[in-house]
């Protein structure tokens, strides 16, 4: 697949994420005894959906992508709240009222969600960013996949749980780390196995390569570039020859000047 084909599949792939996260983030579920929002089957995805952004295109592109979920994200929002002030037709109930539970999704969770995504995302790619220029992309990974889950889950948990008991709280901050851990783990497998391999880049320096179409319409680059290398192989070894000659012809003269002045000298 071509890298821009990757770009805007992971694109599309992370506002669908972040969508679906906002959607089905209200349902919770128990795990192990501790409540957890049935969001963490898709958030968690938009971080490797990013990562891989940025190993695809670069940091620029990593934060448009960001940004163009947020936007889709808000548009959506718009519509939220024009669906849910239309009124309800009388022919089918059971569907509009279903229709309504559906979009029946609180701003400020949106909203919430909107900055915890923004900021952690960001934290992502500026930690991950660091350890890769030390050349330590797995520790790279790893940590800015913990620290972007525990900001997200922070954040949104500070913004929507404020009226909530505070145990209820921490009970979920708990289960979200716990969660995250396990996350980062399936998340940084998947990272390794779906990026983008490092090409190695040759170095050609003062080497001209002339293709000919007639010719080489059939062979590779590198067919083309180890022909070239031939022939200029074979032109330095012409160039070596006809200096070598050059400077067999300047000894000789030299010596007949040298056997010419000593012939003169005797004869004085």
């Amino acid at each position: 697949m071509r890298q821009s084909f990757k770009k805007t599949f992971f694109t599309s792939l992370l506002a669908v994420l972040l969508v679906i996260s906002n959607l089905i983030g209200l349902k919770l579920t128990s795990f192990f005894d501790l409540t957890i929002s049935v969001d963490f089957l898709t958030l968690p995805f938009t971080f490797l959906c990013t990562l891989l952004i940025y190993n695809i295109a670069g940091k620029k592109s990593a934060y448009e992508s960001i940004l163009t979920a947020a936007l889709i994200q808000i548009f959506i929002l718009i519509t939220y709240t024009i669906t849910i002030s239309l009124g309800s037709q009388s022919v089918i109930p059971d569907m509009a009222s279903a229709v309504n539970e559906l979009f029946k999704v609180k701003e400020l969770n949106i909203l919430a969600s909107l900055l915890s995504f923004m900021m952690s995302h960001y934290l992502l790619i500026y930690i991950y960013e660091n350890f890769k220029k030390c050349q330590k992309e797995l520790l790279g990974v790893i940590t800015s996949l913990v620290a972007a889950l525990f900001l997200n889950s922070t954040i949104y948990l500070i913004i929507t749980l404020n009226d909530y008991n505070p145990i209820f709280v921490v009970n979920m901050l708990l289960s979200n780390i716990i969660i995250s851990l396990i996350m980062v783990v399936i998340l940084t497998i998947m990272y390794y196995l779906l990026k983008e391999n490092q090409k190695e880049v040759v170095k050609i320096e003062k080497m001209k390569i002339v293709v000919d179409t007639s010719k080489n319409q059939d062979k590779t680059i590198d067919e083309i570039i180890t022909n070239s290398k031939k022939t200029s192989v074979k032109t330095k070894k012409k160039s070596t020859n006809s200096d070598a000659n050059k400077k067999k012809k300047y000894v000789k003269k030299d010596s007949k000047k040298t056997v010419k002045q000593s012939n003169d000298s005797k004869q004085k």
